[in-house]
């Protein structure tokens, strides 16, 4: 018979990498490796004497305590007792077997220091990259005024613009005039391209034009 400690460490690492597929969607190979470790795991449970009832405590609390926090802040606090379902879930989890008290407390740990220092950092990032462009296409459109006449830049020209109450650098194919209206054309970090209004071609134009 396999080792209980293998086969509890081997689903439990299978559920940290199904979750992280979800902070990290789109990879490919996570979620491979997670179907793999889980897969395992569970074939393997099926020849050993398994309560089910507390693999399925231990896998609801690996998930909840990891995944709950992912999707919505509101109920992290609720996420913690996930902990408690996998502790539970663990020492219960073979008939006539125990995993290793020590095992289980390290597991508890480290799914903590996993979710704090790995899971955290990753969703604060993917929110701050959502939140840029959200803004970057909330920008590209929107009218503005000169506060800078711009100044010749190679084949550019550089000036200011104000547009939705913020001061931004501006690019701009034809010298812009103070006071003059702009619209965002495209959006480099903190700098606009932008286009003055007199300049921009109407579609009927632009059809006649072509």
């Amino acid at each position: 018979m396999v080792d209980p400690n293998v086969v509890y460490f081997l689903l439990v690492v299978g559920l940290w990498i199904a979750v992280t597929a979800a902070y990290i969607p789109g990879t490919g190979v996570v979620e491979v490796v997670a179907l793999v470790a889980v897969g395992a795991a569970v074939y393997i449970l099926a020849n050993m004497p398994t309560n089910w009832a507390g693999a399925i405590l231990l896998m609801l609390g690996v998930l909840s305590f990891l995944l709950i926090p992912f999707l919505s802040q509101r109920w992290a606090r609720v996420a913690e007792a996930g902990l408690l379902l996998q502790v539970a879930g663990a020492f219960t989890l073979f008939h006539g077997v125990q995993v290793s008290w020590l095992l289980i407390g390290v597991t508890v740990g480290l799914s903590i220091l996993y979710h704090r220092l790995v899971l955290l950092p990753v969703l604060e990032r993917s929110k701050k990259q959502v939140a840029v462009i959200d803004d970057t296409t909330q920008l590209v459109g929107a009218y503005g005024r000169v506060v800078k006449a711009s100044s010749a830049a190679g084949h550019e020209f550089v000036g200011s613009v104000n547009v939705r109450g913020e001061q931004w650098t501006a690019y701009s194919d034809h010298p812009l005039q103070m006071g003059e209206e702009v619209v965002v054309v495209e959006r480099e970090g903190l700098q606009l391209f932008v286009e003055s209004v007199k300049h921009k071609q109407t579609p009927r134009e632009q059809m006649e034009g072509s």
